[in-house]
């Protein structure tokens, strides 16, 4: 009888363990499927195809690196260009945590290949490279449309926010961009404005559909001058011009404040009698941009809370 009650219970204790193994053994594959589970993207880059469960990524490009921070998944940034001076907003990613893989410009693509990652975000600062970059691993080529600045901006975070798994939060604060903006649009009709971009003594105008033209065709200011040509770096202007377009608001960006850690100077550059008879110089309303922010992470998330804040604080 302890014979048989000893059988029974070894073949009942085999039927565990075997029950055991196999549940463990399914919920081993279904975790492994998981990680193993792929999204593809295209861009300017191809088409690529990433796992869902990404973990190392490296960013060359400034306004994709804000982006990802803004929605909350910093950790999954391997490597990104240090050698150029990132954005006080970017100050965290300037510490050896992450891998050093040159500039925005010039890129180190050995040091690229050796963080190893599953995932490449690059812009058009390196798009002579867009070949050799693609051929270390999936990339994804961030750019707007600037014929279509507003659908495209929001594109761009969606498939950046899809990418780390953070697509709820990207609508999220994009709705809430949304609003800030047509609360911002209320206050500047009937209100004409000019940017103007300051390299040494160089004077650049933006306008309309431009890469800094948000100011208009975001934010509704009207332009002082609608035939402003577009071109990546502006339209070539003077003095007399911004005294001659007298517009309500002047906005500046200054280039050398942007890419470097001193005063550009721009201040100085438009101190003179022309400027300072204008109506945005009389009225208190030349307002100097965070020059940073405007130049190297407007296309981004964070980039375009904290513009929107800006420009609201500026015609209050």
């Amino acid at each position: 009888m302890f014979f048989k009650k000893t059988l029974i219970a070894l073949a009942f204790a085999s039927v565990l363990v075997g029950c055991s193994q196999q549940n463990t053994t399914s919920a081993s594959q279904s975790q492994s499927a998981a990680s193993t589970e792929m999204q593809t993207f295209s861009s300017k880059a191809g088409e690529i195809s990433i796992p869902k469960e990404l973990s190392r990524i490296t960013v060359l490009d400034t306004n994709s690196l804000n982006t990802i921070q803004e929605l909350g998944a910093s950790d999954k940034i391997v490597a990104l260009p240090r050698g150029t001076p990132l954005p006080k907003a970017l100050s965290r990613f300037s510490t050896d945590q992450y891998i050093d893989v040159g500039t925005a410009k010039e890129p180190n693509l050995e040091k690229i290949a050796s963080s190893q990652p599953q995932l490449i975000i690059m812009s058009a600062r390196m798009e002579n490279l867009i070949d050799q970059i693609k051929g270390i691993a999936p990339t994804y080529f961030n750019q707007l449309d600037y014929n279509d600045r507003v659908n495209s901006f929001k594109q761009q975070t969606l498939n950046i926010a899809e990418m780390v798994g953070k697509k709820a939060e990207a609508e999220q604060q994009l709705a809430i961009l949304d609003q800030q903006i047509a609360t911002l649009r209320e206050k500047t009709k009937d209100k004409t404005a000019l940017v103007i971009l300051v390299n040494n003594n160089k004077l650049s105008a933006y306008g309309v559909g431009s890469r800094f033209g948000l100011i208009h065709d975001l934010y509704g200011f009207s332009p002082a001058d609608p035939a402003i040509k577009v071109g990546t770096h502006g339209m070539s202007v003077s003095h007399e011009f911004i005294s001659e377009k007298n517009p309500d608001y002047l906005f500046v960006i200054d280039r050398n404040a942007a890419i470097t850690d001193g005063d550009g100077g721009a201040k100085k550059v438009l101190d003179n009698n022309l400027i300072n008879q204008t109506n945005a110089a009389k009225n208190g309303n030349i307002v100097f941009l965070d020059s940073s922010t405007w130049y190297l992470m407007n296309e981004s998330l964070g980039g375009m809370k904290a513009m929107v804040k800006e420009v609201s604080a500026a015609v209050e």
